[in-house]
């Protein structure tokens, strides 16, 4: 019964200790200085599969952006699409220079290996075709490579903001995923990071292992190459000008393919100390839900224990990126949402490396 207690209190100090330094990682990252006379040349690269209803947007998005003094150039490769996503193409205007090519091969992968290509421009920016970009997006993602030493940029994403519960749960979620990948970076141990939103040197593609294997992960597969290669190569871009705006997930079956997609990359962080610290987040969730599934006075009053612990950790870790996702009535709810959020952090990793998962109508593993 003592080791018991003593292991409870040790993991909810450890959790309310992670997040404390997430808050603080977040909040002491440093903002690339603005250059104006900085100037490259850049290829924008956008896989596409069945986008029909998301293309104009994105379409409108792109001619409105400001160009600066870089040269522009746009690769929208077509992964075999069975809707009218490329009639909805020809049909929209695209003012800047730009191509679309057809992806012979199966994947995301293999759609970006032949954008990478075919580019032209000595920064790739890459997004996805369901996205939205601001006007300033283009010139603010490039900034820092004015730093020679910057090799790889990640930028925020966000989910629109929606007035039922679901979608506000969802969407903290993942502001909290992008503020984590952000802390990761600032800490020198990066882990997380979106392809949604994210520039590269195309010079780092030449020694990239794809990893062909696995159905996802070129995001944070090319993040980890860069670290292995340059300590300091790889930023985040902490401005809200950068940030590319989505769609969450609309109902569960969609959230539980998308959260199994990320999670059955855990067990492939080159840094260990991540997978650790993935662990720990697991562990900690499954403690709890075991904890009050034992029915017994000590179990239940452990998990509640932990249960405050971790709704105290998040608020101040929340707190420190609410106002930079314009988040509103947050705290209530991380409140409410805490047995789904329990729940599926303790479940969702283990069989997310058994699991098989759909993604654009391809079931993958």
């Amino acid at each position: 019964m003592i080791l018991y207690i003593c292991i409870i209190l040790f993991m909810g100090v450890g959790y309310y200790r992670l997040l404390s330094l997430y808050a603080e990682r977040w909040n002491n990252i440093k903002l690339s200085p603005t250059n104006e006379s900085f100037a490259t040349s850049v290829t924008i690269v956008i896989p596409f599969r069945n986008e029909a209803e998301n293309l104009t947007n994105l379409i409108t998005s792109l001619n409105g952006l400001e160009l600066g003094p870089h040269q522009v150039e746009v690769l929208l490769i077509n992964d075999h699409s069975t809707d009218s996503s490329v009639k909805v193409l020809a049909a929209n205007n695209i003012s800047l220079r730009h191509k679309v090519l057809n992806n012979s091969l199966t994947g995301k992968k293999e759609a970006l290996k032949l954008a990478w290509q075919h580019a032209s421009g000595d920064i790739v920016l890459q997004t996805d075709a369901d996205c939205v970009l601001p006007s300033t997006w283009l010139v603010s993602m490039l900034h820092p490579f004015a730093n020679e030493k910057v090799q790889l940029v990640s930028g925020p994403v966000d989910f629109y903001a929606t007035t039922n519960f679901w979608s506000k749960m969802v969407r903290l979620d993942f502001n909290a995923l992008i503020a984590i990948g952000a802390a990761h970076i600032a800490w020198g141990k990066p882990m997380l990071c979106n392809g949604a939103n994210l520039a590269y040197r195309k010079n780092i593609l030449q020694s990239f292992d794809y990893r062909e294997n696995k159905a996802s992960g070129d995001d944070i597969y090319l993040m980890q190459h860069v670290h292995a290669t340059s300590l300091e190569g790889i930023c985040f871009n902490k401005k809200q000008d950068a940030m590319v705006m989505t769609s969450g997930p609309q109902h569960f079956r969609e959230f539980l393919n998308q959260r199994i997609r990320w999670a059955s990359k855990n067990g492939d962080y080159d840094l260990k100390q991540n997978t650790r610290v993935l662990a720990f987040v697991w562990l900690y969730n499954l403690v709890i839900l075991l904890s009050f599934l034992s029915f017994s006075s000590l179990g239940c009053t452990a998990a509640a224990l932990l249960v405050v612990l971790k709704v105290l950790a998040e608020d101040k870790f929340y707190s420190s990126f609410s106002s930079f996702f314009s988040l509103l009535g947050w705290f209530k709810t991380i409140l409410i949402g805490q047995p789904f959020h329990i729940m599926y952090m303790a479940i969702l990793p283990p069989l997310s490396q058994v699991l098989k998962y759909q993604w654009k109508e391809r079931k993958l593993k």
